[in-house]
Protein backbone atom coordinates (compact mmCIF):
# COMPACT_ATOMS: atom_id res chain seq x y z
CA UNK A 1 0.00 0.00 0.00
CA UNK A 2 2.80 2.12 1.20
CA UNK A 3 4.44 1.06 -2.30
CA UNK A 4 1.66 2.25 -4.76
CA UNK A 5 1.35 5.74 -2.58
CA UNK A 6 4.55 6.67 -2.78
CA UNK A 7 4.94 5.55 -6.71
CA UNK A 8 1.52 7.47 -7.09
CA UNK A 9 2.96 10.68 -5.47
CA UNK A 10 6.33 10.41 -7.78
CA UNK A 11 4.29 10.49 -10.96
CA UNK A 12 2.37 13.36 -9.58
CA UNK A 13 5.04 15.37 -9.47
CA UNK A 14 7.14 14.30 -12.52
CA UNK A 15 4.03 15.19 -14.66
CA UNK A 16 3.54 18.38 -12.86
CA UNK A 17 7.18 19.32 -13.37
CA UNK A 18 6.43 18.62 -17.36
CA UNK A 19 3.68 20.56 -17.51
CA UNK A 20 5.32 23.80 -15.61
CA UNK A 21 8.00 23.11 -18.24
CA UNK A 22 5.68 23.27 -21.08
CA UNK A 23 3.88 26.62 -19.98
CA UNK A 24 7.08 28.56 -19.43
CA UNK A 25 8.17 27.65 -22.54
CA UNK A 26 4.28 28.60 -24.49
CA UNK A 27 5.33 31.47 -22.32
CA UNK A 28 8.67 32.46 -23.22
CA UNK A 29 7.15 31.85 -26.79
CA UNK A 30 4.39 34.56 -26.23
CA UNK A 31 6.25 37.14 -25.29
CA UNK A 32 9.04 36.46 -27.81
CA UNK A 33 6.63 36.46 -30.71
CA UNK A 34 7.25 38.81 -33.48
CA UNK A 35 5.26 39.31 -36.65
CA UNK A 36 6.62 38.49 -40.12
CA UNK A 37 8.59 41.61 -41.46
CA UNK A 38 6.32 41.95 -44.44
CA UNK A 39 3.54 42.25 -42.06
CA UNK A 40 5.44 44.92 -39.55
CA UNK A 41 6.60 46.51 -42.51
CA UNK A 42 3.07 48.02 -42.96
CA UNK A 43 1.69 48.61 -39.91
CA UNK A 44 2.03 51.97 -37.86
CA UNK A 45 4.55 53.21 -34.97
CA UNK A 46 4.05 51.61 -31.48
CA UNK A 47 1.56 53.01 -29.59
CA UNK A 48 3.68 55.15 -27.47
CA UNK A 49 5.85 56.22 -30.33
CA UNK A 50 2.82 57.77 -32.00
CA UNK A 51 1.90 59.60 -29.37
CA UNK A 52 4.96 61.19 -28.66
CA UNK A 53 4.72 61.84 -32.66
CA UNK A 54 1.23 63.83 -32.70
CA UNK A 55 2.40 65.87 -29.35
CA UNK A 56 5.92 66.51 -31.43
CA UNK A 57 4.06 68.03 -34.50
CA UNK A 58 1.49 69.68 -32.08
CA UNK A 59 4.29 71.28 -30.64
CA UNK A 60 5.52 72.36 -33.87
CA UNK A 61 2.42 74.02 -35.25
CA UNK A 62 1.63 75.58 -32.05
CA UNK A 63 5.15 77.25 -32.19
CA UNK A 64 5.03 78.78 -36.06
CA UNK A 65 1.54 79.51 -34.71
CA UNK A 66 2.91 81.51 -31.72
CA UNK A 67 5.68 82.95 -34.21
CA UNK A 68 3.21 84.57 -36.42
CA UNK A 69 1.53 86.20 -34.09
CA UNK A 70 4.50 87.84 -32.32
CA UNK A 71 5.57 88.40 -36.09
CA UNK A 72 1.89 90.31 -36.97
CA UNK A 73 2.05 92.14 -33.05
CA UNK A 74 5.69 94.06 -34.24
CA UNK A 75 4.20 94.67 -37.40
CA UNK A 76 1.89 97.58 -35.13
CA UNK A 77 4.96 99.45 -35.49
CA UNK A 78 5.12 101.85 -38.69
CA UNK A 79 8.26 101.07 -40.63
CA UNK A 80 9.36 101.65 -44.29
CA UNK A 81 8.86 98.43 -46.77
CA UNK A 82 6.34 98.26 -50.00
CA UNK A 83 3.46 97.20 -47.83
CA UNK A 84 3.26 100.69 -46.25
CA UNK A 85 1.91 103.71 -47.37
CA UNK A 86 3.52 106.58 -45.52
CA UNK A 87 6.27 106.94 -42.47
CA UNK A 88 6.86 109.42 -41.01
CA UNK A 89 10.59 110.93 -40.00
CA UNK A 90 11.83 109.58 -37.34
CA UNK A 91 13.22 112.33 -35.70
CA UNK A 92 9.44 114.47 -35.92
CA UNK A 93 7.81 111.15 -34.69
CA UNK A 94 10.39 111.74 -31.04
CA UNK A 95 9.31 115.00 -31.57
CA UNK A 96 5.80 114.90 -31.62
CA UNK A 97 5.32 111.18 -29.84
CA UNK A 98 3.90 112.87 -26.45
CA UNK A 99 1.15 114.21 -28.15
CA UNK A 100 0.07 110.87 -29.03
CA UNK A 101 -1.88 111.31 -25.55
CA UNK A 102 -1.63 115.37 -24.72
CA UNK A 103 -3.97 117.78 -26.68
CA UNK A 104 -1.70 120.42 -25.14
CA UNK A 105 1.45 119.46 -27.15
CA UNK A 106 -0.60 118.81 -30.26
CA UNK A 107 -2.26 122.22 -30.11
CA UNK A 108 1.41 124.13 -29.25
CA UNK A 109 2.88 122.33 -32.17
CA UNK A 110 -0.27 123.80 -34.75
CA UNK A 111 -0.22 127.66 -33.16
CA UNK A 112 3.69 128.12 -33.60
CA UNK A 113 3.28 126.72 -37.46
CA UNK A 114 3.43 124.13 -38.82
CA UNK A 115 4.87 122.21 -42.07
CA UNK A 116 3.20 119.31 -43.94
CA UNK A 117 5.45 116.50 -42.23
CA UNK A 118 4.26 117.46 -38.92
CA UNK A 119 0.66 117.44 -39.71
CA UNK A 120 1.46 114.17 -41.30
CA UNK A 121 3.29 112.86 -38.20
CA UNK A 122 0.95 114.42 -35.82
CA UNK A 123 -2.10 112.48 -37.94
CA UNK A 124 -0.03 108.94 -37.92
CA UNK A 125 -0.15 109.57 -33.88
CA UNK A 126 -3.54 110.75 -32.90
CA UNK A 127 -6.21 109.80 -35.92
CA UNK A 128 -9.20 108.55 -34.16
CA UNK A 129 -9.76 106.46 -37.25
CA UNK A 130 -6.05 104.83 -37.64
CA UNK A 131 -6.44 103.78 -33.79
CA UNK A 132 -9.72 101.79 -34.42
CA UNK A 133 -8.19 100.05 -36.97
CA UNK A 134 -5.38 99.41 -34.70
CA UNK A 135 -8.12 97.95 -32.52
CA UNK A 136 -9.50 96.11 -34.77
CA UNK A 137 -6.18 94.26 -36.10
CA UNK A 138 -5.15 93.75 -32.65
CA UNK A 139 -7.94 92.03 -32.19
CA UNK A 140 -8.21 89.52 -35.21
CA UNK A 141 -3.94 88.95 -33.74
CA UNK A 142 -6.10 87.53 -30.77
CA UNK A 143 -7.73 85.03 -33.13
CA UNK A 144 -4.22 83.12 -32.68
CA UNK A 145 -4.96 82.25 -29.79
CA UNK A 146 -8.62 81.06 -29.93
CA UNK A 147 -8.05 78.46 -32.23
CA UNK A 148 -4.41 77.55 -30.18
CA UNK A 149 -6.65 77.32 -27.22
CA UNK A 150 -9.33 75.07 -28.22
CA UNK A 151 -6.75 72.48 -29.53
CA UNK A 152 -5.40 72.61 -26.26
CA UNK A 153 -8.67 71.90 -24.32
CA UNK A 154 -9.96 69.44 -26.77
CA UNK A 155 -6.23 67.25 -26.01
CA UNK A 156 -6.68 67.78 -22.38
CA UNK A 157 -10.02 66.20 -22.34
CA UNK A 158 -8.93 63.58 -23.87
CA UNK A 159 -5.86 63.23 -21.80
CA UNK A 160 -8.34 62.85 -18.71
CA UNK A 161 -11.22 61.13 -20.43
CA UNK A 162 -9.61 58.07 -22.35
CA UNK A 163 -10.54 54.78 -21.53
CA UNK A 164 -8.04 51.99 -19.76
CA UNK A 165 -8.57 48.62 -20.84
CA UNK A 166 -6.63 46.44 -18.54
CA UNK A 167 -5.08 43.45 -19.73
CA UNK A 168 -1.48 41.61 -20.42
CA UNK A 169 0.96 44.08 -20.60
CA UNK A 170 1.07 47.75 -19.47
CA UNK A 171 -2.03 49.76 -19.20
CA UNK A 172 -1.94 51.98 -21.98
CA UNK A 173 -4.47 54.41 -23.77
CA UNK A 174 -5.06 56.23 -27.37
CA UNK A 175 -6.58 59.46 -28.04
CA UNK A 176 -9.93 59.15 -29.54
CA UNK A 177 -10.37 59.52 -33.40
CA UNK A 178 -13.32 62.33 -32.87
CA UNK A 179 -10.58 64.70 -31.38
CA UNK A 180 -7.45 63.62 -33.13
CA UNK A 181 -8.54 63.47 -36.55
CA UNK A 182 -7.39 64.55 -38.82
CA UNK A 183 -4.81 66.69 -36.97
CA UNK A 184 -2.06 68.69 -37.61
CA UNK A 185 -3.72 69.25 -40.70
CA UNK A 186 -7.08 70.49 -39.73
CA UNK A 187 -4.77 73.13 -36.93
CA UNK A 188 -2.39 73.97 -39.60
CA UNK A 189 -5.89 74.88 -42.23
CA UNK A 190 -7.25 77.01 -39.11
CA UNK A 191 -3.76 79.19 -39.06
CA UNK A 192 -4.11 80.11 -42.19
CA UNK A 193 -7.38 80.86 -42.29
CA UNK A 194 -6.78 83.43 -39.52
CA UNK A 195 -3.31 84.40 -40.91
CA UNK A 196 -5.52 85.90 -43.99
CA UNK A 197 -7.81 87.28 -41.70
CA UNK A 198 -5.12 89.20 -39.94
CA UNK A 199 -4.01 90.08 -43.59
CA UNK A 200 -6.65 91.53 -44.32
CA UNK A 201 -7.06 93.40 -41.15
CA UNK A 202 -3.73 94.70 -41.53
CA UNK A 203 -4.82 96.24 -45.29
CA UNK A 204 -7.70 97.61 -43.51
CA UNK A 205 -4.90 99.36 -41.31
CA UNK A 206 -3.07 100.25 -43.80
CA UNK A 207 -5.98 102.04 -45.53
CA UNK A 208 -7.10 103.99 -42.65
CA UNK A 209 -3.50 105.15 -42.20
CA UNK A 210 -3.14 106.36 -45.96
CA UNK A 211 -6.91 108.04 -46.28
CA UNK A 212 -5.95 110.24 -42.68
CA UNK A 213 -2.48 110.83 -44.07
CA UNK A 214 -4.22 111.86 -47.43
CA UNK A 215 -6.32 113.76 -45.78
CA UNK A 216 -4.18 115.65 -43.75
CA UNK A 217 -2.48 116.40 -46.75
CA UNK A 218 -5.14 117.63 -49.37
CA UNK A 219 -5.92 119.52 -46.11
CA UNK A 220 -2.53 121.79 -45.71
CA UNK A 221 -2.85 122.64 -49.31
CA UNK A 222 -6.24 124.07 -49.40
CA UNK A 223 -5.20 125.46 -46.16
CA UNK A 224 -2.35 126.97 -47.56
CA UNK A 225 -3.85 128.25 -51.02
CA UNK A 226 -6.16 130.17 -48.70
CA UNK A 227 -3.39 131.76 -46.67
CA UNK A 228 -1.62 133.00 -50.09
CA UNK A 229 -5.25 133.80 -51.26
CA UNK A 230 -6.23 136.30 -48.53
CA UNK A 231 -2.16 137.52 -48.87
CA UNK A 232 -3.50 138.58 -52.72
CA UNK A 233 -6.59 139.71 -52.11
CA UNK A 234 -5.03 142.44 -49.42
CA UNK A 235 -2.50 143.36 -51.63
CA UNK A 236 -5.00 144.10 -54.41
CA UNK A 237 -7.32 145.70 -51.93
CA UNK A 238 -4.63 148.33 -51.06
CA UNK A 239 -4.11 148.78 -55.04
CA UNK A 240 -7.52 149.64 -55.32
CA UNK A 241 -7.28 152.42 -52.25
CA UNK A 242 -4.87 153.73 -54.30
CA UNK A 243 -6.54 153.69 -57.50
CA UNK A 244 -9.39 155.38 -56.08
CA UNK A 245 -7.39 157.78 -54.80
CA UNK A 246 -6.23 158.74 -58.15
CA UNK A 247 -9.89 158.55 -59.10
CA UNK A 248 -10.83 160.96 -56.74
CA UNK A 249 -8.36 163.68 -57.62
CA UNK A 250 -9.12 163.34 -61.07
CA UNK A 251 -12.93 163.24 -60.45
CA UNK A 252 -12.06 166.82 -58.39
CA UNK A 253 -9.80 168.39 -60.98
CA UNK A 254 -12.79 167.83 -63.17
CA UNK A 255 -10.79 165.35 -65.62
CA UNK A 256 -12.91 162.01 -65.04
CA UNK A 257 -16.35 161.30 -64.07
CA UNK A 258 -17.80 160.40 -60.50
CA UNK A 259 -18.38 157.00 -62.17
CA UNK A 260 -15.04 155.61 -62.17
CA UNK A 261 -14.98 156.45 -58.52
CA UNK A 262 -17.94 154.00 -57.79
CA UNK A 263 -16.64 151.49 -60.18
CA UNK A 264 -13.56 151.31 -58.14
CA UNK A 265 -15.47 151.66 -54.55
CA UNK A 266 -17.77 148.79 -55.76
CA UNK A 267 -14.44 146.56 -56.92
CA UNK A 268 -13.40 147.08 -53.46
CA UNK A 269 -16.18 146.26 -51.63
CA UNK A 270 -16.73 142.92 -53.74
CA UNK A 271 -12.77 142.03 -52.43
CA UNK A 272 -13.24 143.15 -49.10
CA UNK A 273 -16.18 140.66 -48.97
CA UNK A 274 -14.04 138.16 -50.67
CA UNK A 275 -11.72 138.29 -48.12
CA UNK A 276 -14.14 137.63 -45.80
CA UNK A 277 -15.11 134.62 -47.11
CA UNK A 278 -11.68 133.58 -47.13
CA UNK A 279 -11.36 134.10 -43.40
CA UNK A 280 -14.32 131.77 -43.09
CA UNK A 281 -13.19 129.10 -45.26
CA UNK A 282 -9.70 128.50 -43.19
CA UNK A 283 -11.72 128.45 -40.15
CA UNK A 284 -13.56 125.54 -42.07
CA UNK A 285 -10.28 123.84 -43.11
CA UNK A 286 -8.78 124.47 -40.13
CA UNK A 287 -11.72 122.29 -38.33
CA UNK A 288 -11.13 119.55 -40.63
CA UNK A 289 -7.16 119.67 -39.04
CA UNK A 290 -9.24 119.34 -35.69
CA UNK A 291 -11.34 116.29 -36.78
CA UNK A 292 -7.92 114.61 -38.11
CA UNK A 293 -5.77 115.08 -34.93
CA UNK A 294 -9.13 114.58 -32.20
CA UNK A 295 -8.55 118.54 -30.84
CA UNK A 296 -11.35 120.70 -28.69
CA UNK A 297 -12.35 123.35 -31.07
CA UNK A 298 -10.99 126.79 -30.18
CA UNK A 299 -7.64 126.26 -30.17
CA UNK A 300 -5.43 128.74 -32.06
CA UNK A 301 -3.43 127.99 -35.50
CA UNK A 302 -0.40 129.24 -36.77
CA UNK A 303 -0.23 129.56 -40.11
CA UNK A 304 1.07 126.81 -42.71
CA UNK A 305 5.17 127.12 -43.67
CA UNK A 306 4.85 127.58 -47.65
CA UNK A 307 6.39 124.87 -49.83
CA UNK A 308 6.77 123.85 -53.31
CA UNK A 309 4.89 121.12 -54.79
CA UNK A 310 7.35 118.46 -56.56
CA UNK A 311 6.92 118.85 -60.20
CA UNK A 312 8.44 115.72 -60.56
CA UNK A 313 6.46 113.62 -62.95
CA UNK A 314 6.62 109.55 -62.79
CA UNK A 315 6.48 107.50 -65.48
CA UNK A 316 2.89 106.70 -66.45
CA UNK A 317 3.30 102.66 -67.62
CA UNK A 318 5.36 101.19 -64.55
CA UNK A 319 2.57 102.50 -62.47
CA UNK A 320 0.08 100.50 -63.39
CA UNK A 321 1.82 97.66 -61.79
CA UNK A 322 2.82 99.32 -58.69
CA UNK A 323 -0.73 99.92 -58.62
CA UNK A 324 -2.20 96.51 -59.29
CA UNK A 325 0.96 95.41 -55.91
CA UNK A 326 0.17 97.55 -53.76
CA UNK A 327 -3.26 99.43 -53.25
CA UNK A 328 -4.47 98.43 -50.18
CA UNK A 329 -8.23 97.25 -51.46
CA UNK A 330 -6.79 94.42 -53.90
CA UNK A 331 -4.46 93.02 -51.28
CA UNK A 332 -7.28 93.04 -48.82
CA UNK A 333 -9.33 91.78 -52.12
CA UNK A 334 -6.38 89.06 -51.80
CA UNK A 335 -6.37 88.15 -48.27
CA UNK A 336 -10.08 87.65 -47.79
CA UNK A 337 -9.70 85.03 -51.24
CA UNK A 338 -6.67 82.93 -49.30
CA UNK A 339 -8.94 82.99 -46.16
CA UNK A 340 -12.13 81.48 -48.28
CA UNK A 341 -10.28 79.05 -50.24
CA UNK A 342 -8.36 77.53 -47.07
CA UNK A 343 -12.02 77.61 -45.37
CA UNK A 344 -13.66 75.98 -47.93
CA UNK A 345 -10.09 73.42 -47.60
CA UNK A 346 -11.36 72.85 -44.21
CA UNK A 347 -14.59 72.15 -44.62
CA UNK A 348 -14.19 69.36 -47.28
CA UNK A 349 -11.32 67.86 -44.55
CA UNK A 350 -14.67 67.68 -42.69
CA UNK A 351 -17.67 67.15 -43.58
CA UNK A 352 -16.75 65.43 -47.19
CA UNK A 353 -16.34 61.64 -46.93
CA UNK A 354 -12.94 60.58 -46.92
CA UNK A 355 -11.02 58.78 -49.18
CA UNK A 356 -11.72 55.95 -46.98
CA UNK A 357 -14.25 54.18 -44.92
CA UNK A 358 -12.08 54.06 -41.69
CA UNK A 359 -13.93 51.23 -40.75
CA UNK A 360 -10.78 49.87 -38.84
CA UNK A 361 -10.69 52.75 -37.13
CA UNK A 362 -12.20 52.25 -33.43
CA UNK A 363 -11.92 54.54 -30.18
CA UNK A 364 -9.99 53.37 -26.91
CA UNK A 365 -12.91 52.92 -24.39
CA UNK A 366 -13.05 50.32 -21.83
CA UNK A 367 -15.82 47.97 -23.39
CA UNK A 368 -17.99 45.42 -21.87
CA UNK A 369 -20.09 44.00 -24.42
CA UNK A 370 -21.12 40.59 -23.07
CA UNK A 371 -21.95 38.65 -20.02
CA UNK A 372 -24.36 40.32 -17.10
CA UNK A 373 -21.92 43.32 -17.22
CA UNK A 374 -22.70 43.92 -20.51
CA UNK A 375 -23.04 47.79 -21.00
CA UNK A 376 -24.29 48.11 -24.91
CA UNK A 377 -24.34 45.64 -27.16
CA UNK A 378 -21.29 44.34 -29.92
CA UNK A 379 -23.73 45.08 -32.94
CA UNK A 380 -26.44 47.25 -33.48
CA UNK A 381 -29.94 46.19 -32.64
CA UNK A 382 -32.02 48.32 -34.26
CA UNK A 383 -31.76 50.14 -37.01
CA UNK A 384 -33.36 54.17 -37.08
CA UNK A 385 -35.36 55.18 -39.95
CA UNK A 386 -32.73 57.79 -41.33
CA UNK A 387 -30.16 55.08 -41.47
CA UNK A 388 -31.93 52.20 -43.17
CA UNK A 389 -30.16 50.41 -46.44
CA UNK A 390 -28.46 51.85 -48.56
CA UNK A 391 -28.16 55.42 -46.59
CA UNK A 392 -24.92 57.22 -45.14
CA UNK A 393 -24.05 56.82 -41.94
CA UNK A 394 -24.29 60.46 -41.22
CA UNK A 395 -27.43 61.45 -43.00
CA UNK A 396 -27.03 65.13 -42.44
CA UNK A 397 -23.76 65.86 -43.52
CA UNK A 398 -25.54 67.10 -47.14
CA UNK A 399 -26.60 70.30 -45.58
CA UNK A 400 -23.10 71.33 -44.72
CA UNK A 401 -22.29 70.86 -48.43
CA UNK A 402 -25.22 72.88 -49.51
CA UNK A 403 -23.16 75.39 -47.65
CA UNK A 404 -19.87 74.01 -49.09
CA UNK A 405 -21.58 74.43 -52.51
CA UNK A 406 -22.96 78.39 -51.53
CA UNK A 407 -19.13 79.10 -50.26
CA UNK A 408 -18.12 78.34 -53.80
CA UNK A 409 -19.97 80.45 -55.87
CA UNK A 410 -19.24 82.98 -52.98
CA UNK A 411 -15.46 82.53 -53.90
CA UNK A 412 -16.43 82.86 -57.84
CA UNK A 413 -17.88 85.32 -57.20
CA UNK A 414 -14.84 87.73 -55.12
CA UNK A 415 -12.73 86.62 -57.87
CA UNK A 416 -14.77 88.28 -60.37
CA UNK A 417 -14.92 91.34 -57.93
CA UNK A 418 -10.90 91.38 -58.13
CA UNK A 419 -10.77 91.23 -61.77
CA UNK A 420 -13.00 94.30 -61.62
CA UNK A 421 -11.43 95.59 -59.15
CA UNK A 422 -8.28 95.38 -60.76
CA UNK A 423 -9.63 97.28 -64.30
CA UNK A 424 -11.10 100.05 -62.19
CA UNK A 425 -7.56 100.76 -60.86
CA UNK A 426 -5.85 101.41 -63.67
CA UNK A 427 -8.53 103.68 -64.51
CA UNK A 428 -8.02 105.48 -61.20
CA UNK A 429 -4.54 105.77 -62.10
CA UNK A 430 -5.04 106.87 -65.78
CA UNK A 431 -7.20 109.76 -64.45
CA UNK A 432 -5.09 110.71 -61.26
CA UNK A 433 -1.95 110.78 -63.26
CA UNK A 434 -3.63 113.17 -65.98
CA UNK A 435 -4.95 115.33 -62.85
CA UNK A 436 -1.36 115.89 -61.95
CA UNK A 437 0.06 116.54 -65.31
CA UNK A 438 -2.62 118.84 -66.38
CA UNK A 439 -2.04 120.78 -62.49
CA UNK A 440 1.60 120.56 -63.11
CA UNK A 441 1.11 122.32 -67.03
CA UNK A 442 -1.26 124.85 -65.95
CA UNK A 443 0.76 125.92 -63.00
CA UNK A 444 3.30 126.52 -64.99
CA UNK A 445 1.94 128.41 -67.86
CA UNK A 446 0.26 131.01 -65.00
CA UNK A 447 4.00 131.26 -63.15
CA UNK A 448 6.08 131.67 -66.72
CA UNK A 449 3.15 133.62 -68.79
CA UNK A 450 0.20 134.83 -67.78
CA UNK A 451 1.14 136.46 -64.49
CA UNK A 452 4.02 138.05 -66.12
CA UNK A 453 1.89 139.31 -68.50
CA UNK A 454 -1.00 140.56 -66.55
CA UNK A 455 1.68 142.27 -64.21
CA UNK A 456 2.99 143.83 -67.73
CA UNK A 457 -0.77 145.09 -68.60
CA UNK A 458 -1.66 146.61 -65.22
CA UNK A 459 1.89 148.78 -64.82
CA UNK A 460 0.98 150.03 -68.63
CA UNK A 461 -2.91 150.96 -67.68
CA UNK A 462 -2.16 152.21 -64.65
CA UNK A 463 0.11 154.83 -65.95
CA UNK A 464 -1.62 155.56 -68.84
CA UNK A 465 -4.69 155.87 -66.56
CA UNK A 466 -2.56 158.40 -64.05
CA UNK A 467 -2.14 160.36 -67.42
CA UNK A 468 -5.40 160.29 -68.66
CA UNK A 469 -4.15 158.04 -71.96
CA UNK A 470 -6.61 154.60 -70.93
CA UNK A 471 -9.88 154.55 -69.73
CA UNK A 472 -10.60 153.76 -66.10
CA UNK A 473 -12.61 150.24 -68.03
CA UNK A 474 -9.59 149.35 -68.91
CA UNK A 475 -8.03 150.06 -65.56
CA UNK A 476 -10.28 147.92 -63.72
CA UNK A 477 -10.26 145.08 -65.93
CA UNK A 478 -6.03 145.06 -65.80
CA UNK A 479 -6.25 144.83 -61.67
CA UNK A 480 -9.06 142.44 -62.26
CA UNK A 481 -7.25 139.89 -64.80
CA UNK A 482 -3.78 140.66 -62.38
CA UNK A 483 -5.90 139.26 -59.15
CA UNK A 484 -7.27 136.79 -61.23
CA UNK A 485 -4.17 135.13 -62.56
CA UNK A 486 -2.08 135.40 -59.30
CA UNK A 487 -5.37 133.86 -57.87
CA UNK A 488 -5.49 130.79 -60.36
CA UNK A 489 -1.68 130.37 -60.33
CA UNK A 490 -1.65 129.58 -56.45
CA UNK A 491 -4.48 127.25 -56.72
CA UNK A 492 -2.86 125.75 -59.08
CA UNK A 493 -0.10 125.33 -57.18
CA UNK A 494 -2.00 123.41 -54.18
CA UNK A 495 -3.51 121.95 -56.95
CA UNK A 496 -0.55 120.24 -57.68
CA UNK A 497 0.21 119.24 -54.01
CA UNK A 498 -3.37 117.69 -54.07
CA UNK A 499 -3.04 115.81 -57.21
CA UNK A 500 0.42 114.09 -56.32
CA UNK A 501 -1.30 113.02 -52.71
CA UNK A 502 -4.83 111.69 -54.64
CA UNK A 503 -2.45 109.68 -57.09
CA UNK A 504 -0.23 108.41 -54.43
CA UNK A 505 -3.69 107.60 -52.72
CA UNK A 506 -4.24 105.39 -55.68
CA UNK A 507 -0.80 103.54 -56.02
CA UNK A 508 -1.33 103.08 -52.35
CA UNK A 509 2.53 104.07 -51.87
CA UNK A 510 4.07 107.91 -50.72
CA UNK A 511 6.38 109.31 -53.06
CA UNK A 512 7.85 111.44 -50.56
CA UNK A 513 8.03 108.18 -48.37
CA UNK A 514 11.98 106.09 -49.12
CA UNK A 515 9.95 103.83 -50.09
CA UNK A 516 9.42 105.79 -53.30
CA UNK A 517 13.53 104.57 -54.20
CA UNK A 518 11.49 101.49 -55.60
CA UNK A 519 9.40 103.87 -58.22
CA UNK A 520 10.04 104.15 -61.29
CA UNK A 521 12.68 106.57 -62.72
CA UNK A 522 10.93 110.44 -62.56
CA UNK A 523 11.64 112.08 -65.92
CA UNK A 524 11.25 115.86 -65.97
Amino acid sequence: MNRTWIFALALALISSSLAHAGYDDLKKEFEEYQPPSYYTARQRPPLDQAGKAADSNFIDVKRRITDQKAQWERSLIPKRDKTSFFHPDSNLLEKYRPALSDNDVAAKALKAGFSREALETLTMLRNPGIKAAENRFRAAIETFSQILNLDEILRQYTAFSEGVKTGVGPMKGKDTVKTKFPFPGVLSLKAQIVDQGVRAAREDLETARREAVVSARKTYWNLLFVYKAQGITKETLDLLKYLEAVAMTRYETGKTSYQDVVKVRIKRKTLEEDLITLHERQQNIELKIIELLNLSPGIQFGSPKDEDPSREMPSLNPLYDIALERRQELRHTQAVLAKMESMIELAETLILPPYTLNLSLYEDEAVNQAGSLATKQAFPITTKSSKGAGLPKMPWYGTNDAYLRQTRQRLLALREDLKQAEARTLTMVRKAWFELDRAKREMSLYQKTVINLSQSALDVSTRGYESGNVTFADVIDSYTIWLEARLAFERKRSDLGIARAELERILGTSFSDRAAALLPKIKD
